[in-house]
């Protein structure tokens, strides 16, 4: 005859029927026995010193009185030696308890830490889990797209698509991607059909899949292209003007030169030639009129005019 055999039941722990530690304890009675005679003691030495008035000159009296306060301090050690004890016997008494507590507490959180990395195993499994299904749909919606656009720019620009939501599935999350490529698609082809800097736009945007950032870097670099432009026609109009005024000086310096009186064995210099020039240049009045001020300061523009002729666009 077989024997029967009985398949024991494991009742689940309830967690919120724990035992809340039962401790018994008797808060200690401490009471001095000669507690009159120490105070007594201390008002004696109190009175007793407060009278002293040594002659601060005198080495003797001076040396008497650092003895005594060395008994003094023995005194007041007395007394702290005693509280010591009683401290040290009073928390030696609990010191069982609060280990027993302690290693209870410390067994409980080491099953709360482990429990929490199997939760960190699953977390990460099904956020592996939800990257493939996101990965697959990417490919089978636009392969081509992957390479510019990775599949974590999508996730940082929208986090809710490896969410661990029960109620935002592995479906709701493909179809929050294919709206988002679908966007990606769309935008770009109006940013390449911007004309100048649309590369420079469509990286700005591949890495953000935000259009008016894309738009901002198109801006950004039209300034920079002007401001460089304008830099570049002051700089050509100030090196043409500084290279004519360094003509002038030195013509006019050969001219001083020429007007130094001639020995009389050498024959008379012929006088040096001058010319008409006309400077036009176009530029804004604050530029033309420090270009001026500069042209002034050489003698061969004393007594002249310059004025302006037209606006130009």
């Amino acid at each position: 005859m077989a024997q029967e055999v009985k398949a024991e039941v494991i009742e689940p722990v309830n967690l919120a029927k724990a035992p809340k530690p039962a401790i018994a304890y008797t808060l200690p009675t401490v009471k001095i026995e000669n507690l009159e005679n120490i105070e007594s003691f201390v008002s004696s030495i109190e009175w007793f010193f407060g009278s002293i008035c040594i002659d601060v000159d005198d080495l003797e009296q001076v040396k008497q009185l650092r003895d005594l306060r060395a008994d003094i301090n023995k005194v007041a050690n007395a007394i702290d030696d005693g509280r010591k004890e009683m401290d040290k016997a009073i928390n030696g008494a609990r010191a069982g308890a609060d280990k027993a507590l302690n290693d209870l507490r410390d067994r409980v959180k080491a099953v709360y830490d482990s429990t929490g990395r199997q939760i960190e195993e699953a977390n990460e499994r099904q956020k592996q889990a939800r990257l493939k299904l996101l990965a697959d749909e990417y490919e089978a919606a636009a392969p081509d797209l992957m390479e510019l656009i990775p599949l974590e720019v999508y996730i940082s620009k929208e986090p809710k698509l490896v969410s661990r939501d029960k109620r935002f599935t592995g479906n709701k999350a493909c179809d929050l991607l294919d709206e988002m490529i679908a966007d990606a698609v769309h935008d770009r082809e109006r940013i390449r059909d911007g004309g100048e800097f649309a590369d420079e736009a469509d990286m700005v945007y591949c890495k953000t899949l935000d259009l008016r950032a894309a738009m901002d870097e198109v801006d950004r670099l039209k300034r920079a292209k002007a401001e460089r432009e304008s830099h570049r026609q002051a700089a050509t109009l100030l090196d043409v003007a500084v290279g004519r005024a360094h003509e002038a000086v030195t013509a006019a310096n050969e001219a001083e030169a020429a007007k130094e009186p001639q020995k009389t064995e050498t024959p008379p210099q012929t006088p040096p030639r001058r010319f008409l020039y006309r400077l036009e240049f176009t530029a804004e009045d604050a530029d033309a009129t420090k270009l001026w001020g500069m042209a002034k300061t050489l003698p061969s523009f004393e007594k002249k005019s310059c004025k302006r002729v037209m606006e130009v666009k």
